[in-house]
C-alpha cells in the first residue's frame, strides 16, 4: 500500500518591515511520509536566525488528513510544551508564540531544527497534506534585540510516499 505523501506548503508570511542589518528569516517544514494510521514527525528548521529575541505564528493543516499528536526536540532555549496553543489542534491550528527569556537575542547555525511536530496520518494512501503559517489566530512577528520586526520568508519541501 502506498504511504501518503506529507507535503509542504511555503510560508507566505506578512508584509512587516525588514531590519536592513538583519535582513530576513526563513522558516521551512521538513518533509516526511507514512502509511495511513503511521505517525511522522517533521522539523521546522530555521535559517539566519539571528539576535532573535521573540517570535510568534499559527501552523495550519488539514484535520481530515493529519491528526496533531505532539511537538518535541526543542532547540530554542526556553522553548517548551507551553509555548504551544494546543486548544484547536482537532481543528487543524496549533499558535506558537516564544520570547528569550534573557533579552539577549538567539543565534543558531543556519538549518536548526526548532522544534518537531508531529502527525498521525489520517488521510487515504497516495494523497498528500500540507502544513502552512497562518496570521490568525496569531499573527506574525519576529523581534530582535533591536525591538526591530525581522521579515519572514518561507521555505518549499516535498514529499513523497
Amino acid at each position: 500500500m502506498k504511504g501518503m505523501i506529507l507535503g509542504v506548503l511555503a510560508f507566505v508570511l506578512a508584509q512587516v518591515p525588514m531590519s536592513a542589518q538583519y535582513g530576513a528569516m526563513t522558516l521551512s517544514v521538513g518533509q516526511g511520509s507514512g502509511k495511513t494510521g503511521s505517525t511522522v514527525c517533521v522539523n521546522l528548521n530555521a535559517t539566519a536566525l539571528r539576535r532573535i529575541i521573540s517570535m510568534q505564528y499559527s501552523l495550519k493543516w488539514d484535520s481530515n488528513a493529519l491528526e496533531f499528536v505532539q511537538v518535541r526536540n526543542f532547540r530554542l532555549p526556553g522553548l517548551a510544551q507551553e509555548n504551544f496553543g494546543q486548544t484547536k489542534t482537532k481543528e487543524g491550528i496549533l499558535t506558537f508564540a516564544w520570547i528569550d527569556n534573557s533579552l539577549k537575542g538567539v543565534d543558531l547555525p543556519d538549518g536548526t531544527p526548532l522544534y518537531q511536530i508531529c502527525f498521525k496520518i489520517k488521510g487515504k494512501a497516495g494523497s498528500a497534506a500540507t502544513i502552512s503559517l497562518s496570521p490568525k489566530p496569531t499573527p506574525y512577528e519576529v523581534i530582535n534585540t533591536f525591538e526591530q520586526y525581522i521579515q519572514l520568508v518561507g521555505g518549499v519541501g516535498e514529499g513523497g510516499g
